[in-house]
């Protein structure tokens, strides 16, 4: 695991761990000035530490954007909200009052997507490869905020592309497969089964405190089917291909590889024992080295976040093959 994925996974462990402490252990009202010093670390480490966390693990050590520290700040007033004492949590009543705006926007976000998916999956019926690769030659050389909000709209239209079969018939010629957890089908009927379980689990708890909350974030998670298909039938059919001159690397729905031939500099096969620093995609030993003469773009959890490697290793079925295709230019672009 590479330092800045190490980082990342820190910070979400001890928020979770903070959060979930936090809802366990602080009272409803305050009666002693232990519940106060308990209520005041706990402010404390929502709204200094948790941000002062994130700042250092996401974005220096991940190299990410920094308007993205509005996220733990949000996160923290939600929480904040609900688990502190009645006392303080009426400081952050404001976000009842805006829920109802909150809410009508969402609606409105919800229509524009529906529109949005409809719309991309008509005019891709013809098109060969993902609809995200198309959005991002057209936005290659927007600024980083634009492509990344680009990438994740263009997400929504591709996770149905990929999961009805009938849309990827015309789907860009694969290069190779990586080998991937996500394509192998008992790991698809697990996540699947696990997703069911985890609708059920979270309608059963929140339908105590509120119907509509248990809706909304039952149907959410019930709504993954569609992107956990998607990455399935993208890690076990699309995971390498070419379109349009750019080398496309699709590590489960989630990841993307995206990489401008012309910035592709050597491919060699072979077998490499990558360090925990080195960027590596696919199960076990990597037996393709790509070389770039200039920085691609590594695009991980949909878009959320986005990385520059000048190297990466690869795991796939057919090494000497993709090696060949890429060296001789001999593969299918699309259009």
């Amino acid at each position: 695991m590479r330092k800045s994925v190490r980082f990342r996974v820190l910070y979400l462990l001890f928020a979770i761990a903070t959060y979930i402490l936090g809802f366990i252990l602080l009272p409803e009202t305050i009666n002693s000035s232990f519940d106060q010093i308990l209520s005041a670390g706990f402010l404390f480490a929502y709204f200094i530490v948790l941000p002062a966390l994130f700042w250092y693990c996401v974005i220096k050590v991940g190299e990410q954007k920094k308007w993205k520290i509005i996220i733990p700040f949000s996160l923290a007033s939600v929480v904040a909200r609900y688990s502190m004492p009645v006392s303080l949590a009426s400081y952050f009543e404001f976000l009842s009052w805006v829920r109802y705006p909150v809410i009508a926007v969402l609606l409105i976000i919800e229509f524009v997507v529906i529109y949005h998916v409809v719309s991309m999956l008509w005019k891709s019926r013809k098109l060969k490869g993902d609809p995200r690769i198309n959005a991002l030659i057209d936005n290659i050389d927007a600024d980083d905020k634009k492509r990344e909000i680009t990438l994740i709209m263009a997400s929504e239209p591709a996770s149905w592309y990929y999961a009805i079969p009938k849309f990827t018939k015309a789907h860009t010629p694969v290069l190779a497969n990586l080998s991937l957890l996500s394509a192998k089908r008992w790991h698809f009927a697990l996540v699947l089964l696990g997703l069911v379980a985890l609708t059920c689990v979270s309608y059963s708890l929140l339908i105590l405190w509120s119907e509509i909350a248990a809706i909304i974030v039952a149907s959410v998670i019930f709504y993954g089917i569609v992107s956990v298909t998607a990455s399935h039938r993208i890690s076990r059919h699309f995971s390498v291909y070419c379109h349009n001159n750019h080398l496309v690397v699709n590590a489960s729905f989630f990841n993307l590889l995206f990489i401008p031939l012309s910035h592709l500099q050597t491919c060699e096969a072979g077998k490499w024992e990558c360090d925990k620093e080195q960027l590596k995609v696919g199960r076990g030993t990597a037996n393709i080295k790509l070389t770039f003469s200039a920085p691609v773009y590594w695009f991980t959890l949909m878009g959320t976040f986005c990385e520059r490697p000048t190297e990466v290793y690869l795991c796939v079925d057919a090494p000497n093959a993709l090696v060949q295709s890429l060296n001789t230019q001999s593969l299918t672009t699309g259009y």
